[in-house]
């Protein structure tokens, strides 16, 4: 006798999760989820590794137009940390020591305030607020690059680096976009591309492991969570390499211009969002 399931083609045990958290009141096939997955991946290891996070921004408004806002948030911080942990090896002991000293303790205190009110804080007036910072960043460094063209290299200072590394860690808790924060402060320093992103790449280690913990206990990691993800690991390491590459070959100047460009993208889709 037939079952009601014979002859329908099963899905692997790692999407099982994915059908579940679908968006309400959309259908797309699991061919279509999976290689949105796969070009979130592709594009936070090119991100991340190449650029120092300013495109990875763009994918969790990708992820939400077929995720609920929660399990994006999910979903993303398992390629994250494996973008991390892969990018340490290039990027190995050419990260500016001072700035992530400066910015870890405030980065810890606003993960410890974000796991506190995630899922009671309307994260429509967030996301708002983080694109107009985005816009505001890129319009200003125009000003600053080809209006007055100021030669000013800003240093690292306590003042500022606490409130930056605070709000990184707040934001990226919630949404993962503290990334921006972190981009808005390092640009000015006229940091070189390989001490860029071999910054970002150690603070984003210890910003996401830290994360880690309390994502579990909440809910929002669970074993599925990591299986559904564990698939596209391949395509991360893809993206990383990819990113390492272009990392090497974008000249200095352009290498911020192409940051610049990807933060203002990234602070557009936000307030079109």
């Amino acid at each position: 006798m037939r079952t009601a399931t014979a002859g329908r083609k099963m899905l692997p045990r790692s999407f099982i999760g994915t059908q579940r958290c679908r968006r309400p009141g959309r259908t797309y096939n699991a061919g279509m989820e999976f290689a949105v997955l796969c070009l979130v991946a592709l594009l936070i290891g090119v991100s991340k590794a190449g650029f120092g996070g300013g495109t990875g921004i763009l994918v969790g408004p990708l992820l939400t137009l077929f995720f609920p806002a929660r399990a994006a948030i999910g979903l993303m911080l398992p390629m994250l940390f494996a973008c991390d942990v892969i990018s340490l090896y290039p990027y190995w002991r050419k990260w500016d020591t001072r700035n992530v000293l400066m910015l870890l303790p405030g980065a810890l205190a606003g993960i410890w305030l974000g796991v506190q009110v995630l899922g009671e804080l309307d994260d429509y007036w967030l996301t708002k607020t983080i694109g107009g910072l985005a816009v505001g960043f890129a319009l200003l460094q125009v000003y600053r690059d080809w209006i007055v063209k100021t030669e000013t290299v800003l240093t690292p200072k306590w003042g500022i680096a606490l409130p930056i590394g605070f709000g990184t860690g707040f934001v990226s808790t919630l949404s993962h976009v503290g990334g921006l924060l972190t981009t808005m402060y390092l640009i000015p320093q006229k940091l070189d591309a390989e001490r860029f992103v071999g910054t970002t790449t150690a603070l984003y280690f210890l910003v996401n492991l830290v994360k880690i913990p309390p994502y579990i206990a909440i809910g929002l990691l669970k074993p599925e969570s990591f299986l559904r993800d564990l698939p596209l690991f391949p395509v991360v390491l893809l993206g990383t390499l990819l990113g390492v590459w272009l990392n090497r070959r974008v000249p200095g100047q352009w290498f911020a211009r192409v940051v610049l460009v990807f933060v203002l993208l990234t602070g557009l889709t936000l307030l079109a969002k």
